[in-house]
């Protein structure tokens, strides 16, 4: 075999060898960890690309591409000639750099063992196992590389399973009424195209900076109320739903959400009004900014008074089952009309009253300092963009949202024509999407349709066509469609 294969094989039973022992030690995937790094201190231009372009891929391909790194410094190194004494320090790095790299905002359990060290370990099996392959009888390392092959795809697959389990587990002591909604109803059950009242689990959007949810055991898990309240508390999960819980309707927006695109959500939402949480610790509310902590660390800040004229909770729950781990089970804070990415974290441990804001994740990479309110927003649903459809009268469906005010009126027009207003659905929750829908007659050849919304507050929809960086996208959704 030659240099660049046995490199590559080199490469593979490395990696194979390095996520086995994270997965035996629980502690963090070594291709994660690379990958958190790239999130974290990749240029703004270039991760705004990514999300654009590879949407909800965009983590996959990151840690494929980790993976190509490896395999092609593999072949290089199959290339040199061995030195024992570079080899030594060829371990020693790799080790070192698996230790530094968990260090990277490191995935936490709650109560979990040394996640740097072990991801150290990981680290120096893997280079150890790499070297060892380089240096091995050729007979030995197709074995090899196939071992490691197999190691990988079955270490990933274990820790996946393994975060199924343990959220699946966690989840039965969680909303002991856990039950399927009834079906909402808003009378646009038969339009034909249109979005669903109640977005399906399985649809609503995910985004976050981590690679993978982290995993909370339940048993241990606590949420601290700290800094500048009169009654510090320490609640258990049981101790957080006997402060009363509350179900409430509501559209969660991203703020990288494009026109036209589906980085919205609207669902049942379940959990605690955060007055209540703060108003139990005995919270100073003069000039104090209130941070939310995840248990992986991850913090956002947001100013105290906001919560004076917007509701926030500490949600538990959605479509009346509790949270997935990728939509921040145990328990995340919401406040809905507040974008995503600044309404608080997910996988919260943690609520801390301090005098000034943090500087929080978003800010060094350009974004607004925040809480970015949500604009209002409408989407054509049907027909899609670049549709053809009969020459005569044509149904236009979509959603349009505004929270937490609500949408008053919806106006659709054709080409250069005036706009038109809409047919409204029943107003499920101001804070949720409405649905709505209009009929237009359309003749034979091409035609550009347009939708706008109004909010309850007044708010027009704003015209002017941006991205979503630095404040949330505005512009009129438009579906160019042909009449034939």
């Amino acid at each position: 075999m030659n240099g660049w294969g046995r490199g590559v094989s080199a490469g593979l039973a490395g990696l194979g060898a390095a996520e086995t022992v994270a997965a035996a030690t629980r502690s963090r995937s070594l291709l994660d960890a690379a990958g958190q790094v790239v999130i974290d201190l990749g240029p703004l231009p270039v991760v705004e690309l990514t999300v654009q372009l590879l949407k909800a891929a965009d983590k996959p391909v990151i840690r494929a591409t980790v993976a190509a790194t490896v395999l092609g410094a593999g072949a290089l190194l199959g290339q040199a000639p061995r030195r024992v004494g570079r080899d030594v320090l060829s371990v020693a790095a790799a080790a070192t750099a698996g230790a530094v790299l968990s260090r990277q905002r490191s995935e936490a359990e709650a109560g979990g063992s040394d996640k740097a060290s072990n991801t150290g370990l990981a680290a120096g099996t893997g280079a150890l196992m790499a070297l060892g392959v380089l240096t091995a009888p050729a007979p030995a390392v197709v074995p090899a590389a196939l071992a490691g092959t197999v190691g990988l795809a079955a270490a990933l697959v274990g820790q996946s399973r393994r975060r199924l389990r343990l959220n699946r587990e966690s989840a039965r002591r969680v909303l002991q009424s856990e039950r399927p909604l009834p079906p909402a109803v808003d009378g646009a059950e038969g339009w034909p195209g249109v979005s669903p009242l109640h977005t399906p689990i399985q649809d609503f959007y995910v985004t976050d900076v981590n690679m993978r949810p982290p995993v909370v055991d339940l048993r241990r898990w606590r949420l601290a109320v700290t800094g500048a309240v009169g009654n510090p508390l320490v609640l258990s999960y049981d101790d957080l739903l006997a402060l009363g819980l509350v179900e409430f309707d509501a559209a969660m927006v991203c703020i990288h959400n494009r026109l036209g695109w589906n980085r919205i959500g609207n669902t049942r939402w379940t959990g605690v009004p955060l007055h209540r949480v703060l108003s139990t610790a005995q919270a100073e509310p003069q000039e104090s900014f209130l941070v939310t902590r995840a248990v992986d660390g991850f913090e956002s800040s947001m100013p105290l008074r906001l919560l004076d004229g917007l509701d926030g909770y500490v949600a538990v729950g959605m479509a009346g089952r509790a949270l997935t781990a990728a939509h921040g089970f145990p328990a995340r804070v919401f406040i809905p009309g507040v974008y995503g990415q600044y309404t608080g974290a997910k996988w919260l441990t943690e609520l801390r009253l301090q005098t000034k804001p943090n500087r929080d994740y978003w800010l060094p990479r350009g974004w607004a300092r925040g809480p970015v309110r949500v604009r209002p927003l409408s989407r054509i649903d049907a027909p899609v963009d670049r549709a053809r459809v009969p020459v005569g009268q044509t149904d236009i469906v979509g959603v349009a949202w505004a929270p937490p005010a609500g949408v008053t009126e919806v106006h659709v027009a054709v080409d250069d024509q005036p706009w038109t207003s809409a047919e409204l659905a029943t107003e499920l929750a101001p804070a949720a999407w409405r649905r709505w829908r209009t009929q237009v007659t359309l003749t034979a050849g091409q035609h550009q349709l347009r939708v706008r919304c109004i909010a309850q507050d007044g708010s027009l929809q704003d015209a002017e066509r941006r991205p979503p960086f630095p404040s949330g996208a505005t512009g009129h959704h438009t579906s160019s469609v042909t009449a034939s």
